[in-house]
């Protein structure tokens, strides 16, 4: 289960809402003890520019920074959120081709410019597949 702050979630919404009909992504910061709880939502470049409509890519440099600065505070990166523009929050085979395995993988569908759909999912390298996680939203 990933735990996160309603605030965080409005956050994601808007950098989708503003980045629509462009993917946009970024990473979700947080701990991983006890719980998977997302502490802070850290929006990142979508490095890809030839598919924008369709998908995203970090820039790894920008990964290690982020993971360097909030390992300095004893948090981790717990996974990577991107929008689906006018498709639907399940992952792709894109996603799944370049997923990681136990990273959380939250994906907000889009429709028309109006936030539609938010689920997370997990990738599993020994099956290959993702599992939907669920999302508990904290106020």
């Amino acid at each position: 289960m990933l735990h996160i702050d309603k605030s965080k979630i409005r956050d994601i919404e808007n950098q989708v809402k503003k980045s629509y009909p462009f993917e946009c992504c970024g990473l979700l910061v947080g701990t991983n003890t006890s719980e998977k709880k997302v502490v802070d939502v850290c929006p990142v470049h979508n490095k890809n520019t030839e598919r924008t409509h369709d998908r995203y890519e970090i820039d790894g440099r920008e990964f290690v920074r982020i993971d360097r600065e909030y390992s300095k505070k004893g948090l981790q990166i717990l996974g990577i959120y991107h929008s689906h523009p006018d498709h639907p929050s399940m992952p792709s085979v894109y996603d799944t081709n370049h997923a990681w395995s136990g990273y959380s993988y939250m994906i907000i569908a889009i429709e028309k410019g109006e936030k539609t759909d938010i689920r997370s999912w997990v990738f599993h390298e020994e099956e290959k597949q993702f599992r939907e996680e669920e999302i508990q939203v904290c106020e």
